[in-house]
């Protein structure tokens, strides 16, 4: 009660200049008071908010990660499926049998034995290179339909050269995977 009564023999005591004076300065530190709460409020509202979409952003790249993952996995359980239903898989002999089903006998004019090249030390890859000369377009499609038939076989390299004419010569390089356990046990 004291301090009220000390504060008004202040107040009164001034002139009416100088009491507007101590007014308006307080109500100028009190106003600068507020925007500095107001200004601290929506810089640390935004700093929030930019955070929140960084956090997102990298929730989502995440999540594509882990989808991307999940098919890398499904894609690997169903190349082990497909690579444990074929074990004595010869792809020089699956090359042959296409190659006298499309009657394409004197059109092959180099075939080398099959190489392999180990990938990601899990699985190894044989790779089977033909040249074709002189062949239809209609009997490169179908030999190529033929491949893409059979899961097990890709091409990997298909070179074509227009020669005189409609024939064509080609370039072929079809491949197929093992799993790296058997082939160390050959």
């Amino acid at each position: 009660m004291e301090l009220l009564q000390k504060l008004q023999e202040t107040l009164l005591s001034f002139e009416r200049k100088e009491f507007y004076k101590h007014v308006g300065f307080y109500f100028g530190i009190m106003l600068a008071l507020v925007f500095a709460l107001i200004y601290y409020y929506y810089a640390r509202v935004s700093d929030l908010q930019k955070n929140l979409k960084k956090l997102n952003r990298t929730r989502q790249e995440v999540q594509v990660l882990l989808q991307r993952y999940r098919n890398v996995q499904k894609q690997k359980a169903e190349v082990n499926a497909m690579l444990a239903e074929e074990k004595n898989f010869k792809i020089k002999s699956f090359f042959d049998n296409l190659v006298h089903q499309h009657h394409l006998n004197s059109k092959l004019k180099k075939e080398t034995e099959p190489s392999d090249e180990i990938l990601h030390k899990k699985y190894t890859e044989y790779k089977l290179l033909a040249q074709f000369r002189q062949i239809s377009t209609q009997q490169l499609c179908e030999l190529l339909n033929s491949i893409e038939q059979k899961a097990r076989v890709y091409t990997k390299e298909l070179i074509i050269t227009k020669t005189k004419g409609a024939s064509l010569d080609v370039s072929l390089t079809i491949a197929t995977l093992k799993p790296q356990s058997e082939t160390k046990a050959r």
